[in-house]
Formats: structure tokens, sequence, C-alpha cells
């Protein structure tokens, strides 16, 4: 009898302990189902909240490029700072989201690729970049060093017809550091042409001084705060303001027009926000039309 009634204890213990590892087991499992089940829709969620912000980011990049295109049809032969496109829009609520952006003019800028012509190196070219660079603090002999590697490296990449894209590629030439580009980098743009028109209208102090010969930076500045305060209507205007000061500019280094913008949106849906970053082109002689061309777009 006794050894019976331990084999019944040891099956009723084993039978209890059995059972509580199944019902252990699956609270487990059901809380790992209802875990799995938060995650899948976190996970849908944030998709959703990313598409959402990515409408929103192509939505201000349409409102960004109306406003180009209105802006040439309503004043084709001028771009200056104190038009609309030049207007930064705050982070604005939109649609269960937020949206803001700017625009920068680019034809400011001096253009890395215009260092190279169709024929060969632009000579012209290469001495504003020279001056530039010294401007932004590197010695006259590295100045030059690094144009001529600019010049080579474009030269070499001629026949594939590659051009400098990014500003930031400058750091794949000999010689460019992160800190030399980070200076450049509110003063040169990569633009997909050979030209360098440059919009007197917007470009910066240091630019200016560049590009004008005998310019000095504190001149510069002051025509700047000038031209702030008035506009230049034309290169005429320019040529006319800086004989004032006894100095003389070539007719075809200045333009008051801009070709080249650069859009930067931000979108926020939910848990996710979009940064875009888009080069534009707003050429009606090339596109039969004032809406500007995408050149290349980041989404960052």
């Amino acid at each position: 009898m006794i050894s019976l009634t331990k084999a019944s204890s040891s099956q009723q213990g084993a039978a209890v302990i059995m059972a509580l590892f199944t019902v252990a087991l699956v609270a487990g499992i059901a809380t790992t189902l209802v875990s799995n089940l938060g995650v899948a829709m976190n996970y849908v969620e944030g998709r959703h909240d990313q598409a959402q912000a990515k409408q929103l980011a192509r939505g201000a990049l349409d409102w960004a490029r109306n406003v180009l295109a209105d802006d040439f049809q309503n004043n084709a032969e001028i771009d200056h700072f104190g038009e609309a496109w030049a207007v930064r829009v705050p982070p604005t609520p939109v649609e269960e989201g937020q949206m803001s952006g700017e625009l920068q003019d680019m034809s400011g800028r001096f253009n890395l690729n215009s260092l190279v012509a169709a024929e060969g190196p632009n000579a012209k070219n290469a001495e504003i970049f020279v001056k530039l660079l010294g401007l932004n603090g590197v010695p006259q002999n590295e100045a030059q060093k690094l144009s001529s590697a600019v010049q080579q490296w474009l030269m070499k990449n001629k026949p594939t017809s590659t051009r400098l894209v990014d500003v930031k590629e400058l750091l794949s030439i000999k010689g460019f550091t992160p800190e030399v580009v980070t200076r450049l980098s509110a003063s040169v743009a990569a633009l997909p042409t050979e030209e360098n028109i440059i919009n007197a209208n917007t470009a910066p102090a240091l630019v200016l001084a560049a590009a004008v010969q005998n310019l000095s930076i504190d001149l510069a500045r002051q025509v700047v705060a000038e031209r702030n305060r008035t506009w230049f209507k034309d290169a005429s205007d320019l040529k006319t303001r800086l004989a004032n000061h006894q100095l003389e500019i070539g007719s075809s280094t200045f333009g008051v027009m801009s070709r080249f913008f650069l859009a930067t949106v931000r979108a926020k849906y939910g848990v996710s926000m979009i940064r875009m970053e888009v080069l534009l082109d707003r050429s009606p002689q090339l596109y039969g039309s004032a809406w500007p061309a995408i050149i290349w777009q980041k989404t960052l």
C-alpha cells in the first residue's frame, strides 16, 4: 500500500509540474505573440509615417519649383534676395504633419566645373579660384596646387563627361582637407555646366572679392551692403558702381539672373522625419518651360 501511495503521489506531482510548465509555456508564447504584434504594428505605423513624410516633402519641393517658375514669369530679368524665393519657410503644420524649407541660389557661387572648358583648362577661372582659396585661408602656393589638382581631375574625367556633382567630392582630390572644403562650401558650387556667370545680386562678399581684380574683402563687404539696399539692375549697373571705387570687371563674369537653385525641404509626419536636397535648373531655353528641372536629389 505504501509503495502504491508513493507512486500515486509521484504521478500527481509530475502532472502538476507538467500543468504548470504548460501554463508557463502558453503564457510565454502569448507574451511573445503580443510583443511581436506590437513590433509589427510599430513597423507598419513607421512605414506609413515615412511614406506620408515623403509625400509632404515632395509637396514642399513642388511648392519650391512653383515659386521659382512664378518668379521667372513675373520678373525674368533679375534675381535677388528681396524676392519670394529667398524667404525661408519655417516649420509649418500641414495635413497632420509639418514641413519647412528654403531655396539657395547656386548661381551666386563659383562653379568648380568651370575650371575646365571645352578646349581645356580655363586660366581665368583658375585665377579666381586660387584667389577664393586664399580668401579662405589657404596659402598661395597651396591654393595654386589645389586649383591645378581640380583641373587635372576634370581633364582626366572629361572623356567620360564626368563633372563634379557635389562640393564634397573635392575630398577625393589630392590636397583637399575637410577643413578647406567646409570653408569653401558657402562660396562654391558643382554645377552641370562649364559656364561661370555669377549673379552679382546673390554672390557672397568672398566670391565678389575673388572675381573682381583688386577688390579687397572689406570693400567687397561694403559693396554687398550697398547692393542689399539697392539691387544691381544689370551687369552694367555693377560695372558703374564698381567704377566709383576705381575697379573694373569683365562683362562675361557677372550677370543678375540665376539659373541653379538648391532646394532643401524637411517634412515630419508621426514618428518619421525626411530631409531632401534637390538641385534645380531653371532654364526655359533648355526645357521649354520656366518649371525648374531636377538635376539630382538626395533624401537624408
